[in-house]
Order: C-alpha cells, then sequence, then structure tokens
C-alpha cells in the first residue's frame, strides 16, 4: 500500500512539475502607426479606448516608449532584430531577410520557435506581411486576416492611400478584424507547448476606412484638434523635416478645405476600431485556459502626426512620431503601474527572452525591462535613441529630448515645461550643459551604416 501511494505522489508531482507551473506564453499585439492618442496616455481628451485601458490597468504602462526608426520598414526590421538600424543598415523599405547584417540573426518569432515555442502570426508585423522571406520561417501557423478594404470610388481625398471615410459597413468584412477573431479563437484553444502568438493590425494606418458606428462615436462639428502655434517651426532648422512623402496632405492645404476636422475624426475612429480589435483579443484570452500563463505585450511600429509641427504622418525626429504606448502585463508583473523611464521598441526582443528564460542572442543592442517590470523605478540609465536618416539622431531621455541633423544643427526641448516640443532650447546659455551631455549620448551611435544588402 505505500508503494502505490509513493507511485501515486511521485506521478501527480511530474505531471505537475515547476517547469510545467511556471511554463509562459507570449502575445504580442502590434498596431500600424498608432501615436499616444489612447486613453491611458491622455494622448487626445476625445479618444476612447477602453480596452487598451484595461490592459494598461493589468500590467505596466510605458509612457515614455519610443521607436527606433521613424517609419514602417526599418522600425519593424529594428523591434523584429533588436537592433538599431545604423547595426542592419534598414533605412527603407528593404525586407528583413535582404540584409547582410541580419543573415544569421533570427527575428525574435524566430528564435523563439527555435527554442521550443509553437508560433502563429497574423497581419501586418514584417513590413511585407506574413509567409514571405524571414517571416516565413517565423510560423507555425499563419493567422488568416485578409486587407481591410476601401471604397472603389474616393471619399475625401484625390490620392487613395490617404483617402478616409466610412467603409465597409460591418467590423466582419474588416482584415483586422478578421485577425482579432482567429487569434481570439487561437487563444481560447488548449495547448500542449508554450506559444507565442503575434497579431499585427494595419489600422489607423492610411487610408482610414473603418465602419460608420466608428465614425459615430466622435462628431466632426465637435472634434478637438491639436493646438498648433503659427509659429511653431521658426525656431527649428530643418522645418520640412519628413514632408512631402508618400502623398500625405498639405497642413494648409488641410486647413484651407476645412478637412482637418474630418480626418482627425477617421483617424480617432481608426483607433476606436483597432481597441475593439485588441478587446476582441483580450477577450479570447481570458475566456481560455491561457490567461494566467501567458505574458500580453502591446505596442506600435511608431507614432504619427496630426497637424502638430504643421506636419502629417511619420518620419520626423519629433515626440508625435517617436513615441508609441507601450504596455506588457501578464503573470509576475504587477498591474496598475505607470514608467515614465525612456524605453524603446528595441527593448522588446532582449525583455521577452528574459522573461521566459530563453537565452538571446549575440548582438542586441536595446536592453532588457525586467528591472523596471519587477521594481518601476530602478537605477535605469538609459536613453531611447531614434534616427530618421544617415547622420542624424534624436535621444529622449526622462525629462529631455535632444535632436542632430546630418548637418550638425541641433534642438533641444525640456519636457518638465514644454511637453509639446514648442520651444527649441538649443544655444542657449542656459541649457548649455545639458545639450553637451545629450550630445555625449547621441555619439555611441555616430557610425556609418553596414552594407545594406545581401544580393
Amino acid at each position: 500500500m505505500k508503494n502505490a501511494f509513493l507511485f501515486i505522489f511521485l506521478a501527480c508531482a511530474l505531471q505537475a512539475s515547476p517547469s510545467d507551473q511556471e511554463r509562459k506564453n507570449v502575445l504580442v499585439i502590434i498596431a500600424d502607426d498608432l501615436n499616444d492618442w489612447i486613453g491611458c496616455l491622455g494622448g487626445h481628451p476625445q479618444v476612447r479606448t477602453p480596452n487598451i485601458d484595461r490592459l494598461a490597468k493589468r500590467g505596466l504602462l510605458f509612457a515614455n516608449a519610443h521607436v527606433q526608426a521613424t517609419y514602417c520598414g526599418p522600425s519593424r526590421v529594428s523591434f523584429l532584430s533588436g537592433r538599431m538600424p545604423q547595426t542592419t543598415g534598414s533605412r527603407d523599405m528593404t525586407p528583413y531577410s535582404d540584409f547582410q547584417s541580419l543573415q544569421n540573426h533570427p527575428p525574435f518569432p524566430h528564435h523563439f520557435r527555435r527554442n521550443g515555442f509553437t508560433t502563429f502570426g497574423g497581419g501586418k508585423i514584417f513590413h511585407q506581411g506574413t509567409g514571405k522571406g524571414a517571416d516565413a520561417e517565423c510560423w507555425d501557423t499563419v493567422l488568416s486576416s485578409g486587407q481591410n478594404p476601401g471604397p472603389k470610388k474616393m471619399i475625401h481625398w484625390k490620392k487613395k492611400v490617404w483617402d478616409w471615410g466610412p467603409w465597409p459597413e460591418q467590423d466582419d468584412q474588416m482584415g483586422d478584424f478578421k485577425l482579432a477573431q482567429e487569434t481570439a479563437k487561437m487563444l481560447r484553444q488548449k495547448h500542449d507547448q508554450p506559444f507565442l502568438a503575434v497579431a499585427g493590425f494595419r489600422r489607423p494606418h492610411v487610408p482610414l476606412h473603418v465602419p460608420q458606428k466608428w465614425f459615430d462615436l466622435y462628431q466632426v462639428e465637435n472634434i478637438i484638434l491639436p493646438n498648433v502655434p503659427d509659429d511653431d517651426l521658426d525656431d527649428v532648422p530643418h522645418p520640412a523635416m519628413g514632408l512631402n512623402s508618400y502623398a500625405a496632405p498639405e497642413h494648409s492645404v488641410l486647413v484651407e478645405q476645412k478637412l482637418w476636422s474630418s480626418l482627425v475624426q477617421a483617424y480617432l475612429a481608426s483607433i476606436s476600431f483597432v481597441d475593439h480589435c485588441v478587446g476582441e483579443i483580450l477577450d479570447g484570452l481570458d475566456n481560455g485556459p491561457n490567461r494566467d500563463s501567458t505574458i500580453i505585450v502591446f505596442f506600435s511600429d511608431h507614432g504619427f502626426h496630426l497637424g502638430e509641427k504643421q506636419h502629417w504622418a511619420k518620419r520626423t525626429l519629433w515626440e508625435e512620431t517617436t513615441r508609441i504606448p507601450m504596455i506588457i502585463a501578464g503573470p509576475g508583473i504587477r498591474s496598475g503601474r505607470r514608467s515614465n523611464q525612456p524605453v524603446g521598441a528595441i527593448d522588446i526582443y532582449p525583455t521577452l527572452c528574459d522573461l521566459l528564460g530563453v537565452k538571446a542572442p549575440n548582438g542586441l543592442d536595446g536592453n532588457s525591462l525586467q528591472p523596471l517590470l519587477e521594481t518601476g523605478r530602478p537605477e535605469w540609465n538609459h536613453a531611447a535613441f531614434t534616427t530618421f536618416e544617415p547622420g542624424d539622431i534624436t535621444v529622449r531621455t526622462e525629462h529631455w529630448r535632444y535632436i542632430r541633423h546630418p548637418d550638425g544643427k541641433e534642438e533641444l526641448y525640456d519636457h518638465r515645461s514644454d511637453p509639446n516640443e514648442w520651444t527649441n532650447l538649443a544655444g542657449r546659455k542656459q541649457q548649455a550643459a545639458k545639450q553637451v551631455e545629450l550630445a555625449k549620448l547621441a555619439k555611441r551611435w555616430d557610425r556609418s551604416s553596414p552594407t545594406r544588402q545581401s544580393k
């Protein structure tokens, strides 16, 4: 009898070994072109993002998070590789697999697949989508989604890529919502192996077409517009930075044609639609067997101007382009906290390796965020760095932004008194020491990019 009890005890112990109990999964949700206009960041007073806000309450909200490149292609190469554009050579839409610098360096989904995780991915993760190039090696299963449809005839704008307005009629006609449903379905299932799932939404990227009900949340005549001083660009060395790219409208034209409020309405509507998709995924996780064993990461590939500094879209070194929402939640992470320490999307790769006990590959440029996740405010001696083109750099600390352009001209902003970056302090005696200090930090990335392509 004693031997029988001993056998049962040992069998139970083997079934519930510590490694099984501590096994963690990962859910990564990526939005496209989402700036800080979410409720928990207070980026816009009218935005409605109840699902992203509830995610922030269950984990750590990084309120000072930034990307390392200022538009889709190089930003995604950066956070997928955990390397800066100066390291990879990524400065355009060249796919991950075409970089000589990345030939033996796996993107993070592939790295976790190599280390025993079952991987699921769908939507816009790599810039080119799923199933091509380096992306094809990342996934055991591709989560189906599809494109977000648009009308045959333009609603508001002459160029399709920048059109906006209500379309189509129902959420289930949107590729993003289909992806949310497929991801939720996968999360409601039991899995024999730890998994990594990545869902990449295409909204609020232009064209800004979502169903009418999301526009109805924001009455166009009541839209609160960003505050844009007429003289905001008078003290910057390169006011045209990032303009005239990919058919983005001119701010003066939108104002003249009285379309500013309408386009802001469309952006807000698209944010609320994406928030709904996030909610669909969270509900799938919470209503399945994986809730208490899954780490959730939510972030965006870069920010977005909506008239600030008389700019639209991205491709600048100012706050509106670089700042992103970023949240990490899940087992072992205390809920309801906020960090103002400067961090980057580049830090996600080493952080996931730390949280999941997977050895990180050599050559990561980011830093693990685990100290912040554990204590909230440790000794954190890191800045966030972003680049647009070779020779430039912006440094973001807890309170300051420093910009150096390729010709050596500089900008400096104190976010304690100037969160909108309206007053360039570069060259002023009172801030000379701070300017020198941040310029020294910037020199870390004063190096030539490697050969861009492998072909």
